[in-house]
Protein backbone atom coordinates (compact mmCIF):
# COMPACT_ATOMS: atom_id res chain seq x y z
CA UNK A 1 0.00 0.00 0.00
CA UNK A 2 1.61 3.28 -1.06
CA UNK A 3 1.38 6.54 0.82
CA UNK A 4 0.06 9.62 -1.01
CA UNK A 5 2.74 11.81 -2.58
CA UNK A 6 2.91 15.22 -0.97
CA UNK A 7 4.18 18.39 -2.52
CA UNK A 8 7.38 19.78 -1.06
CA UNK A 9 6.30 21.92 1.91
CA UNK A 10 6.54 25.64 1.39
CA UNK A 11 9.13 27.46 3.43
CA UNK A 12 7.92 29.26 6.55
CA UNK A 13 7.91 32.98 5.74
CA UNK A 14 6.35 35.19 8.42
CA UNK A 15 5.87 38.87 7.65
CA UNK A 16 7.69 41.14 10.09
CA UNK A 17 7.56 44.51 8.32
CA UNK A 18 4.41 46.14 6.94
CA UNK A 19 4.35 49.31 4.84
CA UNK A 20 0.99 51.03 5.36
CA UNK A 21 -0.20 53.56 2.79
CA UNK A 22 -2.46 55.77 4.87
CA UNK A 23 -2.74 58.04 1.85
CA UNK A 24 -1.29 58.51 -1.61
CA UNK A 25 -1.77 62.28 -1.38
CA UNK A 26 1.17 64.57 -0.67
CA UNK A 27 1.78 68.29 -0.19
CA UNK A 28 5.09 68.12 -2.11
CA UNK A 29 5.79 67.33 -5.75
CA UNK A 30 9.28 65.82 -5.67
CA UNK A 31 10.53 65.33 -9.21
CA UNK A 32 11.81 61.78 -8.60
CA UNK A 33 8.92 60.31 -6.57
CA UNK A 34 7.26 57.10 -7.83
CA UNK A 35 3.86 57.75 -6.14
CA UNK A 36 1.25 59.38 -8.42
CA UNK A 37 -0.25 61.57 -5.65
CA UNK A 38 -3.83 60.33 -5.91
CA UNK A 39 -6.25 61.82 -3.32
CA UNK A 40 -6.85 58.41 -1.72
CA UNK A 41 -7.05 57.97 2.05
CA UNK A 42 -7.37 54.72 3.96
CA UNK A 43 -10.65 54.36 5.85
CA UNK A 44 -10.74 53.56 9.55
CA UNK A 45 -12.33 50.18 8.81
CA UNK A 46 -9.55 49.20 6.38
CA UNK A 47 -6.81 50.46 8.71
CA UNK A 48 -8.00 48.46 11.71
CA UNK A 49 -8.73 45.39 9.60
CA UNK A 50 -5.14 45.56 8.35
CA UNK A 51 -3.82 45.45 11.92
CA UNK A 52 -5.96 42.36 12.62
CA UNK A 53 -4.79 40.77 9.37
CA UNK A 54 -1.14 41.45 10.23
CA UNK A 55 -1.51 39.76 13.62
CA UNK A 56 -2.91 36.55 12.15
CA UNK A 57 -0.85 33.43 12.69
CA UNK A 58 -0.69 32.70 8.98
CA UNK A 59 0.64 36.21 8.20
CA UNK A 60 3.14 37.11 10.93
CA UNK A 61 3.46 33.56 12.28
CA UNK A 62 4.98 33.24 15.71
CA UNK A 63 6.84 36.54 15.54
CA UNK A 64 6.34 38.62 18.66
CA UNK A 65 7.91 41.87 17.40
CA UNK A 66 6.17 43.46 14.40
CA UNK A 67 6.98 46.69 12.55
CA UNK A 68 4.51 49.06 10.91
CA UNK A 69 5.87 51.84 8.74
CA UNK A 70 3.42 54.58 7.77
CA UNK A 71 4.05 55.58 4.18
CA UNK A 72 2.56 57.70 1.45
CA UNK A 73 2.18 60.24 -0.04
CA UNK A 74 2.71 62.11 3.17
CA UNK A 75 1.41 59.92 6.03
CA UNK A 76 1.02 62.80 8.49
CA UNK A 77 -1.70 64.22 6.23
CA UNK A 78 -3.68 61.33 7.75
CA UNK A 79 -2.41 61.81 11.30
CA UNK A 80 -5.81 61.07 12.90
CA UNK A 81 -5.98 57.73 11.08
CA UNK A 82 -2.40 57.06 12.15
CA UNK A 83 -3.39 57.72 15.77
CA UNK A 84 -6.29 55.24 15.44
CA UNK A 85 -3.91 52.55 14.12
CA UNK A 86 -1.43 53.12 16.95
CA UNK A 87 -4.17 53.06 19.60
CA UNK A 88 -5.71 49.89 18.16
CA UNK A 89 -2.39 48.08 17.74
CA UNK A 90 -1.39 48.86 21.31
CA UNK A 91 -4.54 47.33 22.83
CA UNK A 92 -3.94 44.28 25.01
CA UNK A 93 -5.42 41.16 23.41
CA UNK A 94 -6.02 37.82 25.09
CA UNK A 95 -3.83 35.02 23.69
CA UNK A 96 -2.04 37.33 21.25
CA UNK A 97 1.61 37.95 22.10
CA UNK A 98 2.45 40.65 19.57
CA UNK A 99 4.28 43.93 20.18
CA UNK A 100 4.25 46.65 17.55
CA UNK A 101 7.03 49.07 16.67
CA UNK A 102 6.17 52.09 14.57
CA UNK A 103 8.02 54.15 12.01
CA UNK A 104 7.06 56.74 9.41
CA UNK A 105 8.60 58.00 6.23
CA UNK A 106 7.79 61.70 6.04
CA UNK A 107 8.70 64.80 4.06
CA UNK A 108 9.02 66.78 7.30
CA UNK A 109 6.56 69.53 6.40
CA UNK A 110 4.09 68.74 9.19
CA UNK A 111 5.04 69.11 12.86
CA UNK A 112 1.96 70.13 14.84
CA UNK A 113 0.62 69.00 18.22
CA UNK A 114 -1.22 65.97 16.80
CA UNK A 115 1.92 64.83 15.01
CA UNK A 116 3.94 65.22 18.21
CA UNK A 117 1.38 63.22 20.20
CA UNK A 118 1.38 60.18 17.93
CA UNK A 119 5.17 60.17 17.54
CA UNK A 120 5.80 60.35 21.28
CA UNK A 121 3.02 57.95 22.28
CA UNK A 122 4.20 55.25 19.88
CA UNK A 123 7.96 55.80 20.38
CA UNK A 124 8.07 56.21 16.62
CA UNK A 125 11.21 56.19 14.48
CA UNK A 126 11.29 58.66 11.59
CA UNK A 127 12.90 58.70 8.17
CA UNK A 128 12.68 62.32 7.00
CA UNK A 129 13.23 63.19 3.36
CA UNK A 130 15.55 66.18 2.97
CA UNK A 131 18.01 66.22 0.10
CA UNK A 132 20.46 68.71 1.57
CA UNK A 133 20.39 72.49 1.57
CA UNK A 134 18.23 74.98 -0.26
CA UNK A 135 19.66 74.26 -3.72
CA UNK A 136 19.20 70.46 -3.48
CA UNK A 137 15.69 70.90 -2.08
CA UNK A 138 14.52 72.68 -5.22
CA UNK A 139 13.73 69.21 -6.57
CA UNK A 140 11.11 69.04 -3.78
CA UNK A 141 8.67 71.95 -4.28
CA UNK A 142 5.37 72.38 -2.49
CA UNK A 143 2.14 71.84 -4.47
CA UNK A 144 1.94 75.62 -4.81
CA UNK A 145 5.39 75.66 -6.41
CA UNK A 146 7.16 77.43 -3.54
CA UNK A 147 10.28 75.95 -1.99
CA UNK A 148 9.96 73.52 0.91
CA UNK A 149 13.42 73.85 2.45
CA UNK A 150 12.71 76.51 5.09
CA UNK A 151 9.67 74.65 6.41
CA UNK A 152 11.44 71.29 6.67
CA UNK A 153 14.54 72.90 8.21
CA UNK A 154 12.29 74.51 10.84
CA UNK A 155 10.53 71.23 11.63
CA UNK A 156 13.46 68.79 11.60
CA UNK A 157 14.86 69.65 15.08
CA UNK A 158 11.37 69.18 16.56
CA UNK A 159 10.78 65.88 14.79
CA UNK A 160 14.21 64.64 15.90
CA UNK A 161 13.40 65.58 19.51
CA UNK A 162 10.03 63.81 19.45
CA UNK A 163 11.12 60.59 17.72
CA UNK A 164 12.81 57.62 19.31
CA UNK A 165 15.24 57.77 16.41
CA UNK A 166 15.38 60.18 13.49
CA UNK A 167 17.27 59.73 10.24
CA UNK A 168 17.31 61.92 7.15
CA UNK A 169 17.15 60.29 3.75
CA UNK A 170 19.29 62.35 1.43
CA UNK A 171 18.07 61.34 -2.03
CA UNK A 172 20.38 62.35 -4.85
CA UNK A 173 20.26 62.40 -8.64
CA UNK A 174 22.79 63.46 -11.30
CA UNK A 175 21.54 67.01 -10.72
CA UNK A 176 22.69 67.21 -7.07
CA UNK A 177 25.98 65.36 -6.63
CA UNK A 178 27.52 67.58 -3.94
CA UNK A 179 27.08 64.82 -1.35
CA UNK A 180 29.47 66.30 1.22
CA UNK A 181 27.77 69.68 1.02
CA UNK A 182 24.35 68.07 1.32
CA UNK A 183 25.37 66.02 4.37
CA UNK A 184 26.85 69.10 6.04
CA UNK A 185 23.70 71.10 5.32
CA UNK A 186 21.55 68.43 6.99
CA UNK A 187 23.79 68.08 10.04
CA UNK A 188 23.84 71.87 10.47
CA UNK A 189 20.07 71.69 11.03
CA UNK A 190 19.90 68.76 13.48
CA UNK A 191 22.14 65.94 14.80
CA UNK A 192 20.51 63.07 12.89
CA UNK A 193 21.59 59.97 11.05
CA UNK A 194 22.00 60.44 7.31
CA UNK A 195 20.96 57.94 4.64
CA UNK A 196 22.58 58.75 1.29
CA UNK A 197 20.21 57.22 -1.28
CA UNK A 198 20.59 57.50 -5.08
CA UNK A 199 17.67 57.42 -7.48
CA UNK A 200 18.52 54.26 -9.41
CA UNK A 201 16.15 54.94 -12.31
CA UNK A 202 17.65 58.36 -13.08
CA UNK A 203 19.69 58.86 -16.25
CA UNK A 204 23.30 58.51 -15.06
CA UNK A 205 24.85 58.43 -18.52
CA UNK A 206 27.59 61.03 -18.79
CA UNK A 207 27.79 61.44 -15.01
CA UNK A 208 30.08 58.52 -14.16
CA UNK A 209 33.19 60.58 -13.36
CA UNK A 210 31.19 63.09 -11.33
CA UNK A 211 29.58 60.24 -9.38
CA UNK A 212 32.98 58.72 -8.63
CA UNK A 213 34.32 62.09 -7.43
CA UNK A 214 31.25 62.60 -5.24
CA UNK A 215 31.85 59.29 -3.44
CA UNK A 216 35.60 59.95 -3.18
CA UNK A 217 34.89 63.31 -1.52
CA UNK A 218 32.34 61.70 0.77
CA UNK A 219 34.90 59.06 1.77
CA UNK A 220 37.46 61.79 2.49
CA UNK A 221 34.89 63.57 4.66
CA UNK A 222 34.16 60.30 6.52
CA UNK A 223 37.87 59.78 7.25
CA UNK A 224 38.36 63.39 8.35
CA UNK A 225 35.35 63.24 10.68
CA UNK A 226 36.73 60.06 12.19
CA UNK A 227 40.17 61.66 12.57
CA UNK A 228 38.53 64.55 14.44
CA UNK A 229 37.05 62.08 16.93
CA UNK A 230 33.50 62.06 15.54
CA UNK A 231 31.47 59.11 14.28
CA UNK A 232 30.31 60.01 10.75
CA UNK A 233 26.52 59.43 10.77
CA UNK A 234 26.39 57.85 7.28
CA UNK A 235 24.11 54.94 8.11
CA UNK A 236 24.26 53.05 4.80
CA UNK A 237 28.05 53.32 4.68
CA UNK A 238 28.23 51.76 8.15
CA UNK A 239 25.76 49.04 7.05
CA UNK A 240 27.95 48.27 4.02
CA UNK A 241 31.09 48.25 6.16
CA UNK A 242 29.54 45.70 8.52
CA UNK A 243 28.38 43.52 5.63
CA UNK A 244 31.72 43.79 3.81
CA UNK A 245 33.72 42.85 6.91
CA UNK A 246 31.34 40.01 7.73
CA UNK A 247 31.88 38.41 4.32
CA UNK A 248 35.64 38.98 3.99
CA UNK A 249 36.53 35.43 4.98
CA UNK A 250 33.89 33.54 2.98
CA UNK A 251 33.42 35.88 -0.03
CA UNK A 252 29.77 34.83 -0.34
CA UNK A 253 26.89 36.85 -1.71
CA UNK A 254 23.81 37.62 0.41
CA UNK A 255 21.23 34.84 0.17
CA UNK A 256 18.38 37.08 -0.99
CA UNK A 257 18.19 40.16 -3.20
CA UNK A 258 15.73 42.10 -0.98
CA UNK A 259 12.86 41.38 1.45
CA UNK A 260 10.12 41.86 -1.16
CA UNK A 261 7.19 39.52 -0.54
CA UNK A 262 8.80 37.73 2.37
CA UNK A 263 9.56 39.63 5.57
CA UNK A 264 8.21 42.82 3.95
CA UNK A 265 4.74 43.45 2.49
CA UNK A 266 2.67 46.58 1.90
CA UNK A 267 -1.02 47.49 2.03
CA UNK A 268 -2.38 50.37 -0.04
CA UNK A 269 -5.18 52.77 0.88
CA UNK A 270 -7.84 50.42 -0.56
CA UNK A 271 -6.61 47.41 1.42
CA UNK A 272 -4.77 45.71 -1.45
CA UNK A 273 -1.77 43.64 -0.35
CA UNK A 274 1.40 44.42 -2.33
CA UNK A 275 4.73 42.55 -2.55
CA UNK A 276 6.33 45.82 -1.36
CA UNK A 277 5.54 49.53 -1.33
CA UNK A 278 7.21 50.05 -4.73
CA UNK A 279 4.50 47.89 -6.37
CA UNK A 280 1.81 50.50 -5.63
CA UNK A 281 0.90 51.09 -9.27
CA UNK A 282 1.11 47.46 -10.46
CA UNK A 283 -2.41 46.02 -9.95
CA UNK A 284 -1.57 42.72 -11.68
CA UNK A 285 1.02 41.98 -8.97
CA UNK A 286 -1.30 42.48 -6.01
CA UNK A 287 -1.52 39.66 -3.46
CA UNK A 288 -5.21 39.89 -2.61
CA UNK A 289 -6.98 41.99 0.01
CA UNK A 290 -6.61 42.23 3.77
CA UNK A 291 -10.07 40.64 4.04
CA UNK A 292 -8.48 37.31 3.03
CA UNK A 293 -7.08 35.09 5.76
CA UNK A 294 -4.32 33.68 3.58
CA UNK A 295 -1.83 35.08 1.11
CA UNK A 296 -2.22 33.68 -2.42
CA UNK A 297 0.15 31.14 -3.95
CA UNK A 298 1.69 33.89 -6.10
CA UNK A 299 3.49 35.13 -3.01
CA UNK A 300 5.78 32.10 -2.99
CA UNK A 301 7.64 33.14 -6.13
CA UNK A 302 9.09 35.95 -4.00
CA UNK A 303 9.66 33.78 -0.94
CA UNK A 304 11.54 31.16 -2.93
CA UNK A 305 13.69 33.60 -4.86
CA UNK A 306 17.39 33.56 -3.98
CA UNK A 307 20.47 35.21 -5.44
CA UNK A 308 21.24 31.93 -7.21
CA UNK A 309 18.65 33.02 -9.77
CA UNK A 310 20.20 36.47 -10.24
CA UNK A 311 23.33 37.11 -12.35
CA UNK A 312 26.53 36.81 -10.33
CA UNK A 313 29.30 39.18 -11.38
CA UNK A 314 32.54 37.41 -10.48
CA UNK A 315 35.27 39.81 -9.46
CA UNK A 316 32.91 42.71 -8.73
CA UNK A 317 34.01 44.76 -5.71
CA UNK A 318 30.41 44.85 -4.48
CA UNK A 319 29.72 41.13 -4.88
CA UNK A 320 29.72 40.19 -1.18
CA UNK A 321 27.18 42.87 -0.25
CA UNK A 322 25.00 42.75 -3.39
CA UNK A 323 21.99 40.55 -3.92
CA UNK A 324 21.02 42.30 -7.16
CA UNK A 325 19.23 45.29 -5.67
CA UNK A 326 15.60 46.32 -5.49
CA UNK A 327 13.38 43.81 -7.32
CA UNK A 328 10.66 46.38 -7.92
CA UNK A 329 13.06 48.70 -9.73
CA UNK A 330 14.33 45.79 -11.84
CA UNK A 331 10.80 44.66 -12.74
CA UNK A 332 9.44 48.12 -13.48
CA UNK A 333 12.46 48.96 -15.64
CA UNK A 334 11.98 45.86 -17.79
CA UNK A 335 14.75 43.65 -16.41
CA UNK A 336 12.42 41.12 -14.80
CA UNK A 337 12.27 39.63 -11.33
CA UNK A 338 15.60 37.86 -11.84
CA UNK A 339 17.37 40.76 -13.53
CA UNK A 340 19.54 43.63 -12.34
CA UNK A 341 19.14 47.29 -13.23
CA UNK A 342 22.58 48.38 -14.55
CA UNK A 343 22.44 51.60 -12.55
CA UNK A 344 22.25 49.53 -9.37
CA UNK A 345 25.64 48.07 -10.27
CA UNK A 346 27.06 51.49 -11.15
CA UNK A 347 25.91 53.14 -7.92
CA UNK A 348 26.70 50.32 -5.51
CA UNK A 349 30.18 49.80 -6.97
CA UNK A 350 30.99 53.49 -6.50
CA UNK A 351 29.83 53.33 -2.89
CA UNK A 352 31.72 50.09 -2.27
CA UNK A 353 34.98 51.55 -3.60
CA UNK A 354 34.55 54.22 -0.95
CA UNK A 355 33.79 51.56 1.71
CA UNK A 356 36.86 49.49 0.80
CA UNK A 357 39.09 52.57 1.01
CA UNK A 358 37.69 53.46 4.43
CA UNK A 359 38.28 49.91 5.64
CA UNK A 360 41.85 49.87 4.31
CA UNK A 361 42.60 53.06 6.24
CA UNK A 362 40.83 52.21 9.49
CA UNK A 363 40.78 48.43 9.86
CA UNK A 364 43.65 48.45 12.37
CA UNK A 365 42.15 51.24 14.47
CA UNK A 366 40.51 49.87 17.61
CA UNK A 367 38.20 52.88 17.89
CA UNK A 368 36.83 52.10 14.41
CA UNK A 369 36.12 48.52 15.47
CA UNK A 370 34.41 49.74 18.63
CA UNK A 371 32.19 52.15 16.68
CA UNK A 372 31.25 49.64 14.02
CA UNK A 373 28.32 48.11 15.89
CA UNK A 374 26.95 51.11 17.80
CA UNK A 375 24.17 53.46 16.68
CA UNK A 376 22.85 51.07 14.07
CA UNK A 377 19.59 51.96 12.34
CA UNK A 378 17.08 51.31 15.09
CA UNK A 379 14.24 49.84 13.03
CA UNK A 380 14.39 46.83 10.71
CA UNK A 381 11.92 48.46 8.37
CA UNK A 382 13.88 51.71 8.21
CA UNK A 383 17.03 49.72 7.50
CA UNK A 384 15.29 48.05 4.57
CA UNK A 385 14.05 51.40 3.26
CA UNK A 386 17.45 52.97 3.65
CA UNK A 387 19.19 50.12 1.88
CA UNK A 388 16.72 50.20 -1.01
CA UNK A 389 17.05 53.94 -1.36
CA UNK A 390 13.30 54.14 -1.63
Amino acid sequence: MSLPVREEPKRYAPVRNLMLYLTEECNLRCTYCFVKKEPRFMTRETALRTVDWFMQRNISGGLEELNINFFGGEPFLAVDRMQEVVDYAQLRRTNVEKAFHFAATTNGTLANARVEKVIRQSSMSLLVSLDGGRQASRLRPMVSGRESFDLVAKNLPKLAAWAQRCSVRLTFTPDNLDLVGAVRDVLAIAPVGVVVAPVIEANWEGHYEALERAYEELGDWFLEEFRQGRRPPLEITWELLRSYIGHLSCQRRPGRPCPLGTSLLAVDAQGNVLPCHRFLHRPLDRLGLVEAQNLPAERWRYVHQTTLEIPDCAGCEARTVCGGGCRAVAVQSGYGLDGIHPNHCLLLRAHMRMVRRIYARLSQDQRFTDLLYVNQVGSDILRELATLGS
